[in-house]
């Protein structure tokens, strides 16, 4: 048996989590509190009550019998239902971890306050009409507590509703062994490619002998697309390069990962970020290869909009014939089809969602395209991406650039926290000579103070660390964090009435474009497939408080616990589901800073709302993609807007309902949507796959951080190379946007240094 063979006939080797602080977050009253909150959410549903069964429970399993895996037996549905993560060591254990972990202790010690205000009988009364401490009450009353939170008049409470909630779902994702059961999801892909990856060797300074002062001609910080692109380009010129990453690699046999090892391993604080008022929850990759590792192998070039803008801040070189020629290039060693190439788009291969994208729009008139994949012109059938890729197939920095990086002589350092660029200065100028840095072993046992001496830095942290970088470093240029994009993203799932593995088969393929420009300045969204494992694409379905705020709803009866049923049942139907992701063009933006109560300033915190009319496009991309699953058959579509129920086709329920009854209904859905999506903005939170412009390329110190080559304003020697340059959103996943630009700035030190 080969080696390619022996690896494909194995699960993933595991990645154990690092141990977690010692010491306690809250006190155990605080814990108490905190977890009787979030039972609310995720409850066990009971099956009986007053000595009888539960009407509830009934109703629920019988409307769950038709999600249910064929073969599979009453028991699992059951056992489903009345699942009590609260009780579970592990769910409890995970909150706890993400507290000392990822949460900013500023934010936990602000809700310690709150959990003991719970706890006083003037605190209690103010914030639930109680006196009776909230930990003590029966669920059903705490339900009916907590759920009204979700429209209270006093923003604390609010706030308070919207972060648990979040939290107590996106645990229970991701530790729920009976959801992967309801659901019949595999760990592995049931079609999984599993191929060896290039073999890294990383400096490891575990002994007290070997020396931490190191040179070379080029230190890169960080290891995403930018500075992969760098480092090849730069090592096949013959210069010495030297790449920091401060996370770590994992091969090809880790991945994919769970989704937990995932969260924490492969992504930016664990996979819990939130912009300061939670209106935006972030994802962006931190591990070695970045973003690419965990993107979606979207490749799509800037559109000729974007570029005409960039060009117009003294920008010419975004309309050359060499730009061009840096995005080319980069394509062709990803293996990346070109627009014009229908046989190499014909060998890409849609799963049900993507066709469904893709016939949908051409049944509505909207302009649709074929994505192309890096993924050197090969099959890629892989729906777990964002976990890790087994087959070693998408070609982003790990598996094609730093390899090639490697083989010119590059070397690598993981676990490597750059602390600070190091200057030298004549005659009023900085020049960059190297950095400061501090290694942490892989067991997290041993950390060394690093020395690197350069001739060039260049900053490829990402958009949300590079400006960090500049900032401990010294750098004062207003512009450093500001002019932050993030393509705010809003998802919508549809029901069918077959089952559909949604996690199933290459993830993003097809692209509605229609939509994409809502002003005439190029602002507006696409519509693409989600990344649909349920750790990842069930974050986006909300829990719906009012279904146990009203006594009765169309006759139906209802407690304070149908809010939390209907969560579930909707979880459970992800088998038969496809979800469709909006992401605009954002025409205003945030920043990022360092968290000013953060000692170690190592912490990025965000400041971003989405703006009224980037609201108003992001809604057109969602009434897009429901029109989409409409016209395609959809039984039930989610707006994944709360306040919004979901749509139900009338003919789905009753076989006499016509087309034209279904019609109006969905029109009669659509004006809800659209209703309350400007109406109650607060009531759902946007998400971000893509971050960009918070050191962004200008012509003019006045305007941006780096000139047009991509050095730092004001300095010698020192450049960024990663989104945070872009002038302003791609409209596009940003990948190839990041390489070409990549590519550009490295031919430009290579020319300058010649």
């Amino acid at each position: 048996m080969s080696l390619t063979e022996n690896l494909s006939s194995i699960a993933s080797l595991p990645a154990p989590l690092p141990p977690a602080p010692n010491g306690e977050v809250f006190t155990k009253e605080q814990w108490d509190t905190l977890f009787s909150i979030l039972e609310v959410f995720i409850p066990s549903i009971p099956a009986a009550s007053n000595g009888g069964r539960s009407t509830e429970f009934d109703k629920a399993l019988s409307r769950l019998k038709p999600y249910q895996p064929e073969g599979v037996s009453e028991d699992v549905a059951r056992a489903f239902l009345s699942e009590d993560p609260i009780s579970d060591p592990e769910f409890r254990q995970a909150v706890a971890r993400k507290f000392k972990l990822y949460v900013p202790p500023s934010d936990s010690q602000g809700l310690g306050f709150v959990l003991s205000l719970f706890n006083t009988t003037v605190g209690s009364y103010i914030l639930t009409g109680y006196t009776t401490p909230i930990h003590k009450q029966d669920l059903e009353t705490r339900a009916r507590i907590v759920c009204q939170w979700s429209v209270a008049r006093l923003s604390l409470l609010r706030a308070v509703y919207r972060s648990l909630s979040g939290l107590a779902r996106q645990v229970w994702l991701t530790t729920s062994p009976n959801l992967r059961r309801i659901l019949d999801f595999p760990d592995i892909p049931r079609q999984l490619e599993r191929n060896p990856s290039y073999d890294f060797k990383f400096h490891d300074f575990n002994s007290p002998s070997t020396s931490t002062a190191l040179a070379t001609d080029v230190v890169i910080i960080g290891s995403g697309c930018g500075a992969g692109v760098v480092a090849s380009h730069l090592s096949r010129a013959g210069l010495k390069c030297l790449v920091l990453e401060k996370s770590y690699h994992f091969p090809s046999t880790h991945f994919p990962m769970s989704a937990t090892s995932a969260g924490e391993h492969l992504m930016e604080n664990g996979g819990v970020m939130v912009t300061d008022d939670a209106s935006v929850a972030i994802l962006a990759g931190s591990t070695f290869g970045g973003g690419g590792t965990v993107n979606w192998s979207a490749s799509l070039q800037p559109p000729r909009a974007v570029r005409e803008e960039w060009a117009a801040d003294r920008l010419p070189h975004f309309l050359s014939a060499e730009y061009q020629d840096c995005l080319d290039t980069v394509c062709e060693r990803m293996g990346v089809a070109k627009a014009t190439d229908p046989e190499g788009l014909g060998k890409i291969e849609h799963n049900f969602a993507n066709r469904t994208l893709l016939e949908g729009s051409r049944r509505l008139g909207i302009a649709v395209q074929i994505v192309p994949q890096n993924t050197a012109s090969r099959r890629h059938f892989c729906g777990y991406c964002n976990s890790g890729c087994a087959s070693a197939t998408k070609q982003g920095p790990a598996n094609c650039w730093f390899p090639d990086a490697a083989a010119h002589g590059a070397e690598f350092i993981e676990g490597c926290w750059v602390e600070e660029i190091v200057f030298s200065e004549k005659n009023g100028v900085k020049t960059a000579t190297g950095v400061k840095a501090l290694w942490t072993s892989r067991d997290r046992e041993t950390t060394r103070q690093l020395s690197v001496s350069a001739k060039r830095v260049i900053v490829s942290a990402g958009t949300l660390q590079s400006p960090l970088v500049l900032l401990r470093s010294g750098l004062k240029n207003p512009h450093i964090g500001a002019h932050l994009h993030l393509h705010p993203t809003f998802t919508v799932w549809a029901t069918w009435p077959q089952r559909t593995n949604p996690w199933e088969g290459a993830i993003l393929t097809v692209a509605m474009t229609g939509l994409e420009d809502q002003d005439g300045q190029h602002h507006g969204p696409k519509v693409e497939v989600i990344c649909s494992t349920p750790g990842f694409g069930l974050l986006t379905v909300p829990f719906r408080a009012q279904y146990s705020l009203k006594a009765s709803n169309k006759g139906q009866e209802r407690s304070a616990l149908s809010s939390a049923v209907e969560y579930r049942l909707s979880t459970a139907k992800h088998g038969y589901s496809t979800g469709f992701v909006c992401i605009t063009r954002d025409a205003d933006t945030g920043r990022v800073y360092i968290d000013p109560k953060d000692p170690t300033r190592r912490r990025a915190r965000i400041a971003y709302t989405p703006s009224a009319r980037d609201r108003r496009h992001l809604l057109e991309g969602m009434v897009g993609g429901m029109q989409a699953a409409f016209v395609m058959g959809a039984v039930e579509i989610d707006s994944c807007h709360a306040p919004v129920e979901r749509w139900i086709r009338p003919s789905h329920l009753d076989p006499k309902s016509t087309a034209a009854m279904d019609e109006l209904s969905f029109s009669n859905f659509i004006s809800e949507v659209r209703r309350l999506w400007l109406a109650s903005p607060e009531q759902s939170s946007a998400g971000s796959a893509h971050q960009m412009g918070s050191c962004r390329m200008a012509s003019s110190p006045k305007t941006g951080v780096v000139d047009a080559n991509g050095k730092v304003f004001g300095t010698e020697g020192l450049y960024v190379a990663d989104a945070s340059v872009f002038p302003s959103a791609s409209g596009v996943n940003p990948m190839i946007s990041t390489m070409g630009i990549a590519e550009w700035i490295a031919r430009g030190i290579v020319r300058e240094l010649q």
